[in-house]
């Protein structure tokens, strides 16, 4: 378990946008840090590619845009 403390105006904000999307503030926070670390893994991943990493055949990566635009999230391929 992690607890954090937020500055009151973005607490505020959080405990808003958890019952716009109909979440309870737990599990709104845990999918924001989820999409989060995604992003940090695709940053990563970014950064070996400059560095000289092998990239993604164009298949695999179109296929793994194409579910993702049909609201299919899944890790981006590597």
């Amino acid at each position: 378990m992690l607890t954090i403390a937020l500055p009151e105006e973005l607490e505020s904000a959080v405990i808003e946008a958890a019952h716009r999307h109909g979440q309870s503030i737990d599990a709104y926070l845990a999918s924001i840090c989820a999409d989060a670390m995604l992003l940090e893994s695709d940053r990563a991943r970014v950064a070996a590619f400059h560095a000289g990493t092998k990239p993604v055949e164009h298949d695999v990566a179109r296929a793994w845009l194409s579910d993702l635009a049909s609201g299919r999230r899944t890790e981006c391929p590597r």
